[in-house]
C-alpha cells in the first residue's frame, strides 16, 4: 500500500503543477510557513533553501483537502539567524497567520529556541537544515510529537568527514576549529569521540571555538602552524567562510582544511575561492545522482530556476516541503494530529532517496549517509565513501603540495 501511494506521489510530482492546478474560485489553501535567515550572515545559504522549497511547491501546486484540490501558499519568515527574531516570527506565524505546518530553519540554536512553540500550538514542523543532535534529544525528552528533523545530523556529517580525513590524509595531529554554537560544539565532541574510538594514533592538539561571523582567524591559524597539525577539522561558514580559506592561503598553513560543509560546499563558493581551496576536503553532504524518480527532475527544475546546480541545502529545503505536502496529501486534511502521524509513519520518495523519520523515542530524525569531496582545480571530486567515489570516478590527490605551492 505504501509503495502504491509513493508511486502516485512520484507520478503527480513528475506531471507538475499544470496537472495539479486548483480550479478557478477554489478558496481552500494549505499555508506553509517557511523560515530561513533571509538576511544576515547566512543569507546565501537561505537563498538556496528558499529556491529548493519553491521548486517543490511549484511542482506540487495543490493538494487534496476533503476530496477537493487546495492551493499551496508559502509564507516566508526571516529569522535573521537570531533566536529572538526567530521567536517573534514563529509567534506571528502561529498566532496571526495560523500556518498549517512549518518548514525550513538553518541555525540549530534558533530552531532549538522556537521548537517548543510549534509543539504548544500543535503545528507540525520539519527542520530541513538544523543539524544539532540536541534537536532530536529534545524531541524525545519533551515528547514533541509535532517536531521533526530532516537534516543530516552532526553525527552523520562529523563521522563521515573524520573517516575521510583518516583514510586519505593519515594525520598524526589534528586541530578542531568550529563556531561557538550548539552545532559547532557537537561537531567537536563527536569528532573527538570518533577519533578516539577509530584512530587512536591521531592526537587532537587543540580544540578552538570562534564567534559566528568572525573576521580574523589569524590567532587560530598561527596556533595550527605552531603545533604542527596536519589537518584542521571543523566548520567556519557563512560570511566567515572566505576568511578561513583566504587567511589559510595567505599564512601558508601546512595543514589540510577538512570542512564540515555548509556554505563552502556550494559550487559558487568554490568558483570564487578555487585557488585558496585547492586540496581541501569538504563534506558535500549530498551528491548529484539518481536517488529516486524525483532526483533528476528536481535538479533540472532548480537549475532552470536559479541557473546554478542544487546544493545540499536546496535539496533539504525541497525535501522538507515535499514530505510535509505528502503527509497532508495522505491525511486529506490539515488536521495536525493526522499530518504528524503521517510524517512519523510515512515513507517518502524525495530527491535524496526513499527516506523515513525515526520514531518519537529516537528523536524524529532522518539519518542519511553524507558524501565527502576534495577540491581539485576548482572542481568537487567525491572521495568518500568508496562506493560513491568509484561510481563518480573520484580519487584523492595527496596534499602537499599545498595550494600556494602550485602554479
Amino acid at each position: 500500500m505504501t509503495r502504491t501511494r509513493n508511486a502516485i506521489l512520484v507520478a503527480l510530482w513528475l506531471l507538475g503543477p499544470a496537472f495539479l492546478a486548483s480550479p478557478a474560485g477554489a478558496q481552500d489553501e494549505v499555508r506553509l510557513g517557511a523560515f530561513a535567515p533571509i538576511s544576515g550572515i547566512s543569507a546565501d545559504v537561505a537563498a538556496q533553501i528558499k529556491a529548493g522549497i519553491e521548486v517543490a511547491v511549484e511542482r506540487t501546486e495543490s493538494v487534496p483537502l476533503g476530496g477537493k484540490p487546495a492551493r499551496v501558499r508559502v509564507i516566508w519568515y526571516d529569522t535573521e539567524g537570531k533566536g529572538d527574531v526567530g521567536l517573534n516570527v514563529v509567534t506571528r506565524a502561529l498566532t496571526v497567520d495560523k500556518i498549517h505546518a512549518g518548514i525550513g530553519f538553518l541555525s540549530s540554536d534558533v530552531f532549538i529556541r522556537v521548537m517548543d512553540e510549534f509543539q504548544k500550538a500543535s503545528t507540525p514542523v520539519v527542520a530541513c537544515c538544523a543539524a544539532s543532535l540536541k534537536i532530536g534529544d529534545k524531541i524525545t525528552q519533551t515528547k514533541a510529537q509535532y517536531v521533526f528533523q530532516l537534516s543530516p545530523t552532526v553525527n552523520d556529517i562529523a563521522r563521515s568527514l573524520n573517516a575521510a580525513v583518516v583514510a586519505h590524509v593519515k594525520p598524526k595531529k589534528v586541530v578542531m576549529l568550529n563556531e561557538n554554537t550548539d552545532a559547532g560544539r557537537d561537531f567537536s565532541r563527536i569528532s573527538r569521540e570518533w577519533l578516539a574510538a577509530n584512530a587512536r594514533g591521531v592526537e587532537v592538539v587543540a580544540d578552538e571555538f570562534v564567534d559566528r561571523g568572525v573576521t580574523d582567524l589569524t590567532p587560530q591559524l598561527a596556533k595550527v602552524k605552531r603545533l604542527g597539525a596536519q589537518a584542521i577539522i571543523g566548520e567556519i561558514y557563512g560570511s566567515s567562510g572566505p576568511v578561513l580559506f583566504t587567511q589559510w592561503f595567505e599564512l601558508r598553513v601546512p595543514a589540510v582544511v577538512a570542512h564540515m560543509g555548509a556554505t563552502v560546499s556550494a559550487q559558487t563558493f568554490v568558483d570564487q575561492h578555487a585557488r585558496q581551496m585547492d586540496g581541501a576536503i569538504v563534506n558535500n553532504r549530498w551528491w548529484p545522482a539518481r536517488y529516486s524518480e524525483v532526483s533528476e527532475p528536481m535538479l533540472a527544475a532548480y537549475r532552470k530556476k536559479t541557473g546554478t546546480d542544487a546544493t545540499n541545502f536546496a535539496v533539504q529545503g525541497h525535501d522538507a516541503a515535499l514530505v510535509v505536502l505528502e503527509a497532508i496529501r495522505k491525511a486529506g486534511s490539515v488536521d495536525p494530529q493526522k499530518v504528524a502521524a503521517g510524517l512519523e509513519n510515512g515513507t517518502f520518495v524525495t530527491a535524496w532517496g526513499t527516506r523515513k523519520f525515526t520514531p518519537l523515542a529516537e528523536g524524529h530524525r532522518m539519518p542519511i549517509q553524507t558524501v565527502i569531496v576534495q577540491i581539485q582545480g576548482g572542481k568537487k571530486v567525491p572521495i568518500y565513501p568508496d562506493s560513491v567515489a568509484s561510481a563518480g570516478g573520484g580519487k584523492f590527490v595527496p596534499v602537499p603540495p599545498y595550494a600556494w605551492e602550485k602554479k
